[in-house]
């Protein structure tokens, strides 16, 4: 190539190149937009961990209620357990992937 060519080459790539750059060009959020967005964040998950640690006690309790009958030999009351958690697991299931997917999360269960 001739200088004079390669010259004119690289001032339109970078000519081009500068079009690009205006084109795309992105604009930074605001402070109260990013405080506002961490603010939200910061009380969902605030409002999941309450939740989870609710369930985590719920589920605590019932499993001492349930060696708390078993120790004490009583089958049926067991078995009463046993048939409502049989009864409520697939409820509980079902509202929760309605909730999630209310919420558009990705669920893990493949389906």
């Amino acid at each position: 190539m001739k200088e004079g060519n390669e010259k004119d080459w690289i001032d339109r790539l970078m000519h081009d190149m500068k079009k690009l750059e205006d084109a795309h060009q992105a604009e930074a959020p605001r402070q109260y937009e990013l405080m506002h967005t961490l603010t939200q964040f910061k009380r969902q998950r605030k409002k999941a961990w309450m939740r989870e640690l609710a369930i985590f006690i719920f589920t605590a309790l019932i499993i001492l209620a349930t060696y708390f009958v078993v120790s004490l030999r009583v089958p049926v009351v067991f078995l009463w357990v046993q048939i409502m958690a049989f009864i409520a697991i697939p409820i509980i299931y079902t509202a929760e992937k309605k909730r999630r997917r209310s919420l558009s999360e990705v669920l893990d269960d493949g389906f």
